[in-house]
């Protein structure tokens, strides 16, 4: 079954001039870039695209792509034109779900990794979590593909607020989703913490002590924490930060410790889709 979500939005990622829309024969100044066609960046696994003018990057994550034991598959990260911007984003093509795991997360991440190390985009991250007092996502996203995916923000909590050169998944002490679509109504988390209703988003809570990484990759455990949205939502400003208060309210989440980033995902637990952001914007206040 096809998800099919369109939502119309002022706001873009960048905007690049306004020559490539209309049917004027009036030649493009000097200065204003001609808008791409519809291409694909990179379909390498791991590839990291910067976004011009955004302190944000495009990962074609594919965290676990052995669990398609041998199938073939392809993901790639993407851009095209759209009313006289670029628009960017990935699509994927997998195997079909097999229980219970994720073939991939292509992501786009504003901050910095402990699983992949090197410079943070920005210097807002890393961040401690007593010292955010909003953190505030505000993205649209089309989304067109099949029920097997989630979309979600993924925040990983370390014990230090230093982005290392280095990969650092040891000091990893949290991963922190908020799912924002669930068509594949896949649930996370093994203990069950009741529901919330956070800047107008009513969440269900979970967690997992000592969750392990599923790829095998590293021996690292840590606690997941989960709130998974009853309704989806496609086009929302939201404040993560009201998150991580209730996290650590919950005991689940140390305060000291530090937020790398933020990350907007689809987790893709099998079949095809496509996913292109119309805005993508984090924002983090002290």
């Amino acid at each position: 079954m096809n998800v099919w979500v369109r939502r119309c939005v002022v706001a873009a990622l960048l905007n690049l001039g306004s020559s490539a829309c209309g049917g004027s024969s009036t030649p493009a100044k000097p200065d204003e870039a001609a808008v791409p066609a519809e291409s694909i960046l990179s379909c390498a696994a791991w590839h990291r695209e910067a976004l011009p003018g955004a302190d944000a990057v495009l990962i074609n994550n594919v965290w676990n792509e052995q669990w398609a034991a041998g199938q073939p598959y392809e993901q790639c990260l993407k851009q095209r034109p759209n009313a006289g911007t670029v628009e960017y984003g990935w699509s994927w093509d997998w195997p079909a779900y097999r229980p219970y795991a994720s073939y991939a997360a292509p992501e786009v991440l504003v901050g910095w990794k402990a699983w992949d190390g090197g410079a943070s985009t920005t210097p807002s991250f890393p961040r401690r979590v007593d010292a955010l007092r909003t953190l505030t996502l505000d993205f649209a996203a089309e989304i067109q593909a099949d029920d097997t995916y989630n979309l979600n923000a993924s925040l990983w909590v370390t014990t230090s607020a230093t982005a290392t050169a280095e990969p650092n998944p040891a000091d990893i002490r949290n991963e922190v989703m908020v799912w924002f679509s669930n068509p594949s109504l896949h649930t996370a988390g093994d203990e069950p913490d009741g529901s919330v209703t956070l800047d107008g988003i009513t969440f269900d809570v979970a967690h997992t002590l000592n969750h392990p990484d599923g790829s095998g990759g590293s021996t690292q455990t840590w606690t997941m924490v989960s709130y998974i949205s009853r309704e989806p939502h496609f086009d929302v400003r939201f404040d993560l930060g009201l998150v991580l208060q209730d996290a650590v309210a919950k005991g689940l989440v140390d305060p000291t410790h530090a937020v790398g980033g933020v990350e907007l995902v689809t987790e893709v637990f099998g079949g095809k889709g496509e996913l292109w952001l119309e805005r993508f914007e984090v924002t983090a206040t002290p």
